[in-house]
């Protein structure tokens, strides 16, 4: 009898692990489906406005042709949306980009609708130079923009590789508005940090300066190190597909006069 009473508390014991087993499953499996629910909820309001934003763009800046495709590596259409924006409204006369693509193509389509300005873009890809280059041919801004060939050297300024200079030599003038969505971040830790340690000089007073990419780690860490080494631009994060931040250059601190 007691032999019995032991097997049948042993099955017992066995049935209620057995439960607790199909019980902790259900639950992970119910918090997967709600974790899944969130994400596709996020991914679908995010694609929402990536559409919306590029609705907005076209409208804007009505392009002859459609515009190369924005995703991937390619600039967001909320970001485009943004350069596009303040190219329309302060007109500046001279935009320098780091990195040329679709963001060339708007700039330069933004200055043609304005009347006047030109846009200079620094590639360290030969092929997609000429691609970006073809873009603006199709599109009939071949006038309006200039991709050079700018490759990767090793810069002893900051230490990082970075995109040649010596196609600007001979470029006149003071850029207005600055756009840096390069180089990749798989050239360095901070990558895109050269940008104002080696262009400020050229960027006129009151210079804006757009940085994609804003919300990675790597950016976020050289947004820190740009705010205590140039003191004359303000920081303002955007909202933005992968982030944008906005740096204003304050002409006053600039020109030394405060």
């Amino acid at each position: 009898m007691e032999h019995a009473l032991f097997a049948l508390s042993g099955l017992d014991l066995l049935v209620c692990l057995y439960a607790l087993h199909k019980i902790r499953l259900i639950h992970i499996s119910t918090f997967n489906i709600e974790a899944a629910s969130v994400t596709a909820a996020r991914e679908s309001t995010q694609l929402y406005a990536q559409i919306q934003a590029y609705l907005d763009l076209l409208r804007l800046v009505e392009p002859a042709r459609p515009l190369p495709t924005l995703r991937g590596w390619a600039a967001s259409p909320d970001f485009l949306l943004r350069i596009a924006g303040h190219a329309r409204d302060a007109a500046p006369q001279r935009i320098l980009e780091c990195s040329s693509g679709a963001s060339t193509v708007v700039l330069a389509r933004c200055l043609q609708l304005n009347g006047s300005g030109h846009v200079v873009s620094l590639e360290n890809d030969p092929a997609f130079a000429e691609q970006t280059r073809t873009s603006l041919r199709m599109h009939g801004l071949a006038d309006w923009a200039t991709v050079v060939d700018a490759p990767l050297v090793a810069n002893a300024a900051t230490g990082t590789p970075w995109y040649s200079l010596e196609g600007l030599t001979d470029d006149p003038g003071a850029f207005d508005m600055l756009v840096i969505d390069g180089p990749p971040r798989t050239v360095a830790p901070l990558a895109r940090h050269p940008a104002l340690p080696m262009l400020s000089s050229r960027l006129s007073a009151a210079c804006v300066v757009f940085l994609d990419d804003a919300d990675r780690v790597e950016e976020r860490a050289t947004l820190q190190r740009w705010a205590t080494e140039f003191h004359d631009f303000a920081q303002t994060l955007l909202p933005c597909e992968k982030g944008c931040a906005r740096l204003d250059r304050n002409p006053k601190i600039a020109d030394g006069k405060l």
